[in-house]
Order: structure tokens, then C-alpha cells, then sequence
């Protein structure tokens, strides 16, 4: 949820202002106050975390940045967009394009990085920056180790690789991070789209780790990685 859906009071209730929490898993629910000042005891509270002890309560402020919010300590409901209810009891600092950030696990997705910078999109990638290599590409479903020595810095920026997949038989470069089933059969069928009464039925093997095979119905899109195989055959008319 962007940060731009939040946080002034309800036009049909000047008085109510509205806290959107969530756990680690982002499934982000509204919450009304009648004070724009609350503090992170009452967040966590209408969270329902017991005892608050066991909870790290997390703000995420306009600037995108995470901070830790204390039982006692108060936050503005016009500055403070998001906040996590966590359980644990540390936190570990990283750094993303700039921003600092603080997370109460040990290690972060990808995605969820992405989620956290408003930038959760396909043709966005996270990078770990490293002195001594390259900078390492980090999946959506892959880990960061937030719990070694010092702190890990991260960047996004939009993805150049450019991946070789193969459909029947002929390799094809692919500059997208997702295809779609019209994309795969016009690669096989040229003129494909003059024919739109015609079906195919189209399989790949080879795919991404979450679905590395299966069948691609007509409308339905697929995340590629190189190597991906397709095979396109006329199944009739539609």
C-alpha cells in the first residue's frame, strides 16, 4: 500500500485519524483514533500484540524511513504513514538508496525491501553493495542477513539483465522480467495477432524457482530467468 493512501482524518470524521499497521507479512489494515498523537503501547494494543514486551513496534515516517517506536513514546498520525507490529526483541539497522531502516528479524526478502522503498514492481531490482566484489543481486524470495558485522547497504534501480529463453527449439533475447502468453506465441507465430480465433496451448519448464513449469493460459503472465523453455502448439479454433 503506497504511502499517499494514509493518514488524514476520514472526511466524513474530521476527528478520526487512522493508523495503517501491519506484521512482517505487509497485509496492511486500517485502524481508527480519535487523537492524531498515539503511542506505540496503543498501536500495539489495537494490534492486539500481548504482552507489548514481546513486540518491536516499528514507524515508518513520509521520508520512508524505520524507526523504532517505544510503549511510552508518541507518534504523529500526520508523519508517521505505516507501522509494524513485529514480534522479537532486537532490531538491525540497513540501509536502502540512503534511507536507514531498522527490522526486528534477521533477515529481509527482497520483496519486502522493495515494499518498504514504494518500489515493488517487476522491472525494479535490489542490489547488495559490496566493497571487495560486485554488487549482488538480490530476487524477491531471497534473504539478506541483517544480523552480521556492520550494516548491509542496499540499492534499487531498474533491472538490465537481459535473459536467452527458448521457444520451440529457437532462442529468443528477452529484455522483460515477466512474459505473457500473446508475447511467447507471436515469438513462435508471427502473425498471431491477425488471428486471434486461434488457440494454442503453450508450456514452459525451466521457469523461476516458485513455478519452474506449467502452462500458460491466454491473458496469464510468467516471470522468465534464462534458460526458460516454451513450447507453443495450435490447439484449434477459439
Amino acid at each position: 500500500m503506497s504511502i499517499t493512501d494514509t493518514l488524514a482524518p476520514a472526511a466524513s470524521h474530521p476527528d478520526v485519524f487512522a493508523a495503517l499497521i501491519a506484521d512482517e507479512s505487509f497485509n496492511f489494515r486500517s485502524f481508527p483514533f480519535d487523537d492524531r498523537q498515539v503511542t506505540g503501547a496503543q498501536i500495539g494494543e489495537v494490534f492486539g500484540a500481548h504482552p507489548i514486551s514481546d513486540f518491536v513496534i516499528i514507524q515508518q515516517l513520509e521520508s520512508l524511513e524505520l524507526e523504532t517506536l517505544r510503549p511510552t513514546e508518541l507518534a504523529d498520525l500526520r508523519k508517521s504513514v505505516r507501522f509494524f507490529v513485529i514480534r522479537g526483541d532486537a532490531t538491525y539497522t540497513f540501509i536502502v538508496d540512503g534511507l536507514t531502516m531498522v527490522w526486528p528479524k534477521k533477515t529481509i526478502t527482497g520483496k519486502a525491501v522493495k515494499m518498504l522503498t514504494n518500489k515493488d514492481e517487476d522491472d525494479i531490482e535490489v542490489l547488495l553493495e559490496r566493497e571487495d566484489r560486485p554488487d549482488k543481486v538480490i530476487g524477491d524470495d531471497d534473504d539478506i542477513q541483517l544480523a552480521a558485522d556492520g550494516v548491509e547497504k542496499l540499492k534499487t534501480r531498474y533491472a538490465k539483465t537481459t535473459v536467452t529463453i527458448i521457444v520451440e527449439g529457437t532462442p529468443h533475447k528477452w529484455d522483460k522480467k515477466k512474459i505473457s502468453y500473446a508475447e511467447v506465441v507471436t515469438l513462435e507465430v508471427s502473425d498471431y495477432e491477425h488471428h486471434p480465433d486461434i488457440t494454442y496451448s503453450v508450456n514452459f519448464t525451466n521457469g523461476p524457482h516458485n513455478r519452474p513449469e506449467g502452462d500458460l493460459a491466454k491473458g496469464e503472465s510468467v516471470k522468465v530467468r534464462d534458460g526458460m523453455i516454451f513450447s507453443v502448439s495450435e490447439t484449434g479454433q477459439s
